[in-house]
């Protein structure tokens, strides 16, 4: 049989397997909608009856609960990452950028309470972390690679850099999830505020006032 006569039956699969991820894909952000309606405790029945389908219809496109768990966490970071996107490009003066990034955690944070608390309890991946860890792995190698260009105001080198973004962001998760769960009475606004300055603190007495272009008046 012939090459050319082989094409046609290659792109019918080609296409089915396109349909299938395309509406795994749809089950997937079903179950993000539904555990946002329902809370980090969701069930398969909630999910699928947001889905449409039944709970048999919903497991015919993933491999079992884990599977499931693991394309939703995969989702919600690279919801949560594509929301932070504007802040990898660098604009304005250092302590803006600074404060712009946490605003728009937080505010991602405030919008999706549910998700992030269902993130924390879930493992992600093959190495069984959780997928908040693996959200801030990928933040915090945004953040060492503009502390390394000298997009926060001074060329830091890799062996501070890192360290560096890695304590910031985990100050930063921390500090925000204690606040999601118990505000005492601080107002997202107030937080970020917060933490903007500690932050921008830390960055100070870590890279030294001497080499930090300061181009605010903090």
């Amino acid at each position: 049989m012939s090459e050319t006569e082989h094409e046609p039956v290659d792109g019918r699969a080609a296409r089915w397997a396109g349909h299938r991820e395309a509406r795994r894909l749809e089950l997937v952000d079903a179950a993000v909608a539904a555990i946002g309606e329902h809370g980090p405790e969701v069930t398969t029945e909630q999910i699928a009856a947001r889905a449409g389908v039944s709970r048999p219809g919903l497991y015919r496109h993933f491999d079992g609960r884990d599977d499931l768990q693991s394309a939703i966490a995969a989702r919600s970071v690279e919801r949560l990452v594509h929301e932070l996107e504007p802040v990898w490009r660098p604009s304005g003066r250092p302590f803006e950028m600074l404060a712009k990034a946490l605003r728009a955690h937080l505010g991602w944070l405030e919008a999706n309470a549910n998700v992030y608390r269902y993130l924390k309890r879930t493992s992600f991946g093959t190495g069984g972390e959780s997928a908040t860890t693996n959200v801030r792995a990928t933040v915090a190698a945004h953040i060492a690679g503009m502390l390394v260009d000298g997009s926060l105001g001074a060329e830091i080198p890799p062996p501070v850099a890192h360290p560096l973004a890695f304590g910031l962001v985990g100050m930063v998760d921390s500090a925000s999830a204690h606040w999601l769960d118990e505000p005492h009475g601080a107002t997202r606004d107030e937080l970020a505020t917060q933490l903007t300055e500690s932050c921008w603190a830390v960055i100070r007495a870590t890279v030294g006032t001497d080499r930090l272009a300061v181009a605010d008046d903090v």
